[in-house]
């Protein structure tokens, strides 16, 4: 009886022993984390301006619509992040995120058939946004996926538009005011990591952005409705270090 009481006790402070070291660990996990990452932001759809027909100078245009990529090319973005996890695999994310693009003179239509070329204000962009992170799977490489909702500020953009071969130069025609719209987003990717605090991570997002505010600086020519909708799909692919703590 005094041996089986002693065993019993002897594994109850085994089990004990194990278990200790389990909590800690479990309560040592790191929950929270910030991210830093940088990228691209391609365009896949929208347009910084439609098309139309119109009157300038007492002279028949013609406007063709041109895409953000068009316009923007791939504008540089970055993003500052902050996690944190209140499940296993789950994380709750706050993000601040920039996109910065130069505006290529482009030739947007023509003027009596001459060219007709557009200057546009630098694309600047500054917003944040709040989602939810899944991850998958605890290896060395682990996929994930997330959604989030927020708002976005953009600089306003003018445009200045010229007809080389006739001289002519329309400057700092208004085109969007400042504005602060909806977007939203999903993302994917991989986070890979490299010890218990920091990993790296690669992801893309299809984002959306709501209609700027127009502006009607091209009033009286007929080719007001251009600025109308400019609400556009875009593809920011981004890659950036994790710590976690």
């Amino acid at each position: 009886m005094a041996v089986k009481i002693k065993v019993t006790a002897m594994l109850m402070m085994m089990a004990a022993a194990v278990a200790v070291p389990a909590a800690a660990q479990v309560q040592t996990t790191p929950r929270f984390s910030v991210s830093f990452d940088a990228g691209a932001d391609v365009a896949l759809s929208g347009d910084v301006h439609g098309g139309g027909t119109g009157t300038v100078l007492g002279l028949p245009t013609t406007v063709q619509a041109r895409s953000y990529g068009d316009i923007y090319g791939a504008p540089f973005t970055w993003a500052a992040s902050f996690g944190y996890r209140f499940a296993e695999n789950t994380e709750f994310r706050t993000r601040v995120f920039q996109t910065m693009g130069t505006a290529e003179n482009v030739q947007v239509g023509d003027v009596a058939t001459l060219p007709l070329f557009a200057q546009f204000d630098d694309y600047k962009a500054l917003g944040v946004d709040f989602g939810v992170r899944q991850y998958y799977g605890s290896g060395g490489v682990q996929p994930f996926a997330g959604a989030s909702i927020g708002f976005v500020s953009v600089d306003e953009i003018n445009g200045t538009f010229t007809v080389p071969a006739a001289s002519v130069v329309l400057s700092d025609v208004p085109m969007y005011g400042q504005s602060t719209v909806l977007t939203f987003a999903f993302s994917g990717g991989v986070f890979i990591p490299l010890g218990k605090n920091f990993g790296i991570q690669g992801g893309v997002d299809f984002r959306w952005i709501d209609n700027l505010d127009p502006v009607d600086g091209l009033a009286g020519t007929g080719l007001e409705p251009i600025n109308d909708k400019s609400r556009r799909w875009s593809m920011p692919v981004t890659v950036g270090a994790v710590i976690r703590f």
